[in-house]
């Protein structure tokens, strides 16, 4: 119970070195293939590709990742996975035909009639943006369909009368 109250004030006091932490943890790929062009600042795994990064608590599978760097190759702009997309994050589950992933945002942007679960419940639509950092997400629905979600009761939740 002590560190239910005091653990929270103890990471409060250390924002700077969490940051620091984050940004160092690596991201690790494993695939089948790899092709890297220094020219294009672009390196392209494939076949069963599996991306993790542990500082921001993300992993990516796809059959296709390709990572797109800044001009001196040290830091990741932008990740796109395509084919079989599946995704987690802390307690969620993510399921897309197509991601791209921001780091630097702490954002997925899931295409191709993408869904996204957490315990049994599920939303899914034609588009679904998931902003990590502030752990929101934002659905939209194709042209002329609609978002859907299916919503499960807590359990010990009460009920209004």
């Amino acid at each position: 119970l002590g560190c239910l109250l005091g653990c929270p004030m103890l990471l409060s006091a250390f924002p700077a070195s969490l940051r620091a932490a984050e940004e160092s943890a690596p991201i690790t790929i494993s695939a089948d293939s790899l092709e890297v062009n220094r020219k294009t600042r672009v390196a392209i795994y494939q076949g069963n590709v599996a991306a993790n990064d542990r500082g921001r608590g993300l992993s990516i599978l796809a059959d296709r990742i390709a990572f797109f760097f800044d001009e001196r190759m040290e830091e990741l702009e932008r990740a796109t996975a395509v084919g079989n997309v599946r995704l987690s994050y802390g307690e969620r589950r993510g399921a897309a035909e197509r991601a791209e992933y921001f780091p630097r945002e702490q954002r997925a942007v899931l295409h191709g009639h993408p869904k996204v679960w957490q315990d049994s419940d599920v939303v899914s639509g034609c588009r679904i943006t998931l902003l990590l950092r502030e752990d929101r997400s934002q659905v939209e629905a194709c042209d002329g369909e609609r978002v859907n979600a299916v919503l499960y009761p807590k359990r010990g939740a009460s009920q209004p009368r």
